[in-house]
Order: structure tokens, then sequence, then C-alpha cells
């Protein structure tokens, strides 16, 4: 059986520190994998979040790795930032970037960081936009939402998606984020994805249960 990573969204979790610590303890305490800590500068998106200060003092007692997905402006410039904030991952939006050669030189830093590098695909971007770029990146993160707010339906345009993610690179790992519950999960699986990002069916149900739901552990 395909092994299923769960990332646990922080978007629930708010601002507030203590809020966010005790929801990681929790989510690694019943099996999460990662922690995808959202960043939002409220300029990309509508609302904004917490952002790097937060990560070295919720690494203090975490073991989970940090998935951190920046839902903002010129990412370019915080790279370093989360590199040394303790980020494991660092996943940036192909639509920010309107001079491609930018994108390119941001991935390879990301790596050069010591980080793993991620791509994110908006609800409306057309997934063939980013082939040419996925021989850069370590991870595909394909929203099944609309950037920037948490709490939204899941999109079965992703299912889709993620089968040309696949197709193109049998290799690279697939991270499906918006609407993810034990049902919506599953599609996903099923299509090629590796890795599940779910927030509010993680944070406002069992976390156990949901967290196991998420894996396949449960019925």
């Amino acid at each position: 059986m395909k092994k299923i990573v769960v990332s646990a969204s922080s978007l629930p979790a708010g601002r507030n520190m203590s809020s966010q610590i005790e929801y990681l303890a929790r989510v690694g305490n019943f099996g999460a994998d990662m922690y995808h800590f959202d960043v939002m500068d409220g300029t990309y998106t509508k609302n904004k979040s917490a952002d790097y200060t937060y990560i070295p003092q919720l690494k203090e007692g975490s073991t989970l790795l940090f998935d951190c997905h920046l839902m903002v402006n010129e990412p370019q410039k915080v790279l370093n930032k989360y590199a040394k904030a303790g980020a494991n991952i660092l996943s940036v939006q192909y639509e920010v970037f309107l001079d491609k050669k930018d994108l390119i030189k941001t991935l390879k830093k990301i790596k050069k960081l010591g980080m793993m590098a991620g791509l994110a695909v908006d609800l409306n971007t057309d997934i063939v936009e980013v082939d040419k770029f996925i021989k850069y990146v370590d991870l595909v993160l394909i929203m099944s939402v609309k950037a920037g707010k948490g709490g939204q339906p899941f999109d079965k345009s992703a299912i889709k998606k993620i089968k040309h993610v696949r197709q193109m690179n049998p290799n690279v790992l697939i991270e499906v984020d918006g609407g993810i519950n034990d049902v919506t999960g599953a599609k996903c699986v099923t299509a090629g994805a590796d890795i599940l990002v779910s927030g509010n069916y993680i944070y406002n149900n069992d976390t156990y249960e949901a967290i196991q739901g998420l894996k396949g552990k449960n019925g």
C-alpha cells in the first residue's frame, strides 16, 4: 500500500502563537507527518497569516517537517529568512512570477539554501503552464481551492491536474491543498498525489480519526 503523507495546515490555528503551539502538538501526537505552514501576505491574498517569525518557537517543541507555502508577492525577498527559521520545504506561487527566469532562479536558490523546492499552482491556472518548470522542483503543490482562505469546498478540476503532473514526471512529489477530507483525499491519492494538506477537516473533527482517515486507516 502506498504511504500517504499528511501535512496539517496551520491556517485554522490563526495568528495566535499559543494556538499554533497547541495545534502543532496535537497534530504531531496524532500522526501528522508535516506541518503545512501557510503564509499569506494580505497582498496576493486578501487575508494575512503568521510568517517566518513564528517558526523557530514552533519548531522547539516539534519533530515535524515544516512544509511552508508562501502565498506572497516577491517571495524571493524572504527565502533566506525562511531557511534561517528552519523551513524544510518551501513552495512559492507560480502566478506571482511575471518573469519566469526569476522563478527558475528562486527555485534554484531554495535548493541551494538546503530546502526542498515546491511550486504551487493556484486553482485557475492551467496546469500545462508549469510543465517546463517541473524539472526544477522537488514538489508540485496543486491548489484544489483558490489560494488564501480555509474552509472552501474541493474543486474536482484538481484531479485532472494531479494526473497530468504525474504523467509529466513520475518521480516528482505531488501535494494537494484545499477541501481535503477522507473522501476527496482518497480521490487525490488514486489520481497520483503523495501528500494531502488538510486544515478544517483535522481541526474541527477528532484529530486522530481525521488524520488516520486521510491515511486510509479508518473504516
